[in-house]
């Protein structure tokens, strides 16, 4: 069996989420080194594909049209080999028939045993999505910065999130954002998806300061995008914003509350992450979770603001 793209052109399918199509770009460029390559997402997902490396091919996939229209869109691509990173029951579908040169299989089992408490890890994603897609010798992800770093310290807060357990306390948010601008005479930008658009604005007002700026969504990834790239520095929980502005050259505190690097889709000795100490029942939840199994949520009221913010400006200073 010859490599993917070797010979001719290769799909390389990752629909969702944010996080997961950011880490697949290392993988996806090496891949278009050998050939020509697209990279199918989810259409909300487009922007960040056309961030990537010139020689990958964004093609933006409908979620609503399910395998169907996953299906026909490989057929006006038609790739000699598909590589499926997501592996799911809609890629399955559309890809019968269709030489599969590689697709990501989740070590269920092990995750298992993380998530019990047994000490272990899960390996990293990027390289799980480069071991599925026959590629070695990657880096980290990277996307093209249109902007430069801006002249006057200007940090971004991610605000709420879909799941309650692995956001950052909103009362955390708003007095972390006091003592930036107090402290720092940060400019601060409140974050957060159309879901939370309710809380990204209550949490502004109660910032109770002037010029807090906003952004919950209005112009969907390629909106988010721009208001990343235009920031000094990101405090975000573990999720999808933080991996966009890491790729994006940003420097990047990541607050782990009900998950942790173990489930492998951060570097454990990456500088900026922060977490509330001595927690033996994190990770607790695969995605973060709604509630806290243990009924005191320890990772998340345990976080100090003042802590947060000295944690933030030590990596705008290295």
């Amino acid at each position: 069996m010859s490599e993917p793209g070797s010979n001719g052109s290769t799909a390389l399918i990752r629909l969702h989420s944010l996080g997961d199509v950011v880490l697949a770009q290392p993988a996806a460029e090496a891949l278009s080194r050998r050939g020509r390559l697209h990279f199918i997402t989810s259409s909300e997902y487009m922007p960040v594909v056309e961030r990537m490396d010139g020689t990958v091919i964004p093609a933006g996939h409908v979620r609503e049209s399910g395998f169907r229209g996953l299906r026909k869109l490989m057929g006006k691509l038609s790739p000699d080999s598909v590589v499926d990173l997501q592996n799911s029951v809609t890629t399955r579908l559309a890809t019968i028939g269709t030489r599969v040169s590689g697709r990501f299989r989740m070590k269920r089992g092990l995750r298992r045993r993380v998530l019990g408490g047994e000490g272990c890890r899960m390996p990293g994603r990027i390289g799980e999505f480069a071991e599925a897609a026959g590629v070695s010798g990657i880096s980290s992800p990277r996307l093209a910065r249109k902007s430069s770093m801006p002249g006057t310290l200007k940090v971004g807060l991610v605000t709420g999130g879909r799941w309650r357990m692995k956001s950052i306390p909103a009362g955390v948010v708003a007095e972390t954002s006091r003592l930036l601008m107090d402290l720092y005479g940060a400019e601060v930008v409140l974050t957060g998806g159309p879901a939370e658009a309710r809380e990204v604005m209550s949490t502004a007002r109660s910032v109770m300061r002037d010029g807090v700026g906003t952004y919950a969504g209005e112009d969907g990834v390629a909106g988010l995008i721009g208001v990343l790239e235009d920031l000094s520095l990101l405090i975000s929980p573990d999720s999808g914003p933080a991996h966009l502005a890491e790729a994006l050259g940003v420097p990047v505190l990541v607050v782990f509350t009900s998950t942790s690097p173990a489930l492998g889709f951060w570097d454990p000795e990456r500088p900026g992450s922060f977490m509330v100490e001595g927690l033996a029942c994190r990770p607790c939840h695969r995605h973060g979770g709604d509630r806290c199994p243990k009924g005191h949520e320890a990772c998340r009221r345990g976080i100090l603001p003042l802590e947060l913010a000295r944690r933030a400006m030590e990596l705008v200073k290295t």
